[in-house]
């Protein structure tokens, strides 16, 4: 039994060793490529002001204010969500109602074999 154990113990922590040794190997090669400015997803040019390029799309701030104007837009009104937040509220009173009827009785009944 002991063997077992020892054993198991023993390919438990190699698992593990081998874990975290690929972890910090990842961590290592992360930090290695973000070093680097010229590779990747995402550069930045400041030359001419700030202009950043994400996998090869040219991002200015005033494209980004003009996405910000249309997600506002978009967003005024959601129907499926002012229908899903209305039906939660529902859901959720009527689970309070029956578990609150339901520890009533409860209570009732375990009073009444009390006396």
């Amino acid at each position: 039994m002991a063997t077992f154990f020892l054993k198991t113990f023993l390919l438990v922590s190699l698992l593990l060793f081998g874990v975290l040794l690929g972890m910090e190997q990842a961590s290592k090669n992360m930090n290695s490529m973000q070093a680097s400015e010229n590779t990747g997803a995402f550069q930045i040019n400041t030359s001419n002001g700030v202009e950043a390029e994400i996998l090869g799309t040219s991002v200015t701030p005033h494209n980004l204010q003009n996405k910000q104007k249309t997600i506002e837009d978009a967003n005024e009104f959601n129907v499926l969500g002012q229908l899903g937040s209305t039906l939660s509220n529902w859901v959720s009173s009527l689970i309070q109602s029956i578990l609150a009827f339901v520890f009533t009785v409860i209570t009732t009944l375990l009073s009444f074999f009390q006396k």
